[in-house]
């Protein structure tokens, strides 16, 4: 029962945003609600100046948008939690979460204090990059230094203090999990589980909607502001999808050759 209280409040939920994208958080929150109605921990959301009033929801401020990471130094030290769960707005809850599971993650997370670990990319269908390189045990493998995307901003969960030290300022979202994961092969602890603890579906890519997830959010009765925000096109969703085939492929071979492939393929513009 203690370590159960402990857990409780040593871990938050933080959705990262900007005032650019409160068109998405009425709809966001809706299903936050419907999809994890226990979550017994705090949550945040970032904004710049925008105070919306959600049930439950704690607003951190940053002020003038400066970059990605200048907005999430300010989020991280107003957050007193020994750890935090990243959530991004446009990555929406679409069926109920095993809040027993996410506990049970959560509770070895604090009795072995790892520095970071991804709690959703690892289902079997997912590129091999994305998978942990070693088990530790039934919860959750390892992820070497070297690995690609050793670090991630969608649904993972850091110890604070821990990313307030790999936060760069001036840097986008991209550039942390790029750079980051660079800088991040110097330390040990980061983990991912073996199942997806969160499902969601990926509604905006590059400020618009994907089609295909406007419908499916239709279809689960949340309705979306007419006019805010530009649905791709077909030619996008075409674009999208091969970059994607393309990931998976170069995935399938061993890191040692994915770089020089990428750039024999960036050379003849295929890139």
């Amino acid at each position: 029962m203690q370590q159960y209280l402990d857990i409780k409040k040593g871990f938050a939920v933080l959705v990262v945003s900007c005032d650019r994208y409160s068109d998405l958080w009425a709809p966001f929150f809706a299903l936050f609600k419907r999809f994890w109605p226990d979550c017994p921990f705090k949550v945040y959301l970032l904004s710049n100046a925008l105070r919306p009033d959600f049930d439950g929801v704690e607003n951190i401020l940053s002020g003038r948008d400066i970059s990605w990471s200048d907005n999430l130094i300010k989020a991280i030290d107003a957050i007193n939690e020994e750890y935090v769960l990243f959530f991004i707005d446009d990555l929406f809850l679409c069926a109920p979460v095993d809040t027993k599971g996410v506990q049970e993650v959560f509770g070895w997370i604090y009795s072995h204090k790892p520095n970071c670990v991804r709690m959703n990319c690892y289902a079997d269908n997912l590129p091999v990059e994305n998978k942990p390189d070693k088990p530790f045990n039934a919860l959750v493998g390892m992820v070497s230094p070297g690995m690609n995307y050793r670090v991630s901003t969608v649904l993972t969960v850091w110890k604070t203090e821990f990313l307030r030290s790999m936060l760069l300022r001036d840097e986008n979202a991209w550039e942390f999990e790029i750079n980051g994961t660079r800088r991040s092969d110097k330390f040990d602890g980061f983990f991912s589980t073996w199942r997806n603890y969160f499902p969601v579906v990926n509604c905006v890519i590059r400020g618009k909607w994907r089609k295909g997830a406007l419908k499916k959010i239709n279809a689960l009765g949340i309705s979306i502001p007419a006019n805010k925000r530009a649905v791709m096109s077909p030619a996008e969703e075409l674009a999208l999808y091969l970059k994607e085939r393309r990931s998976y492929v170069l995935s399938l071979i061993p890191q040692r050759y994915r770089v020089r492939i990428k750039g024999l393929l960036s050379a003849k513009g295929v890139f």
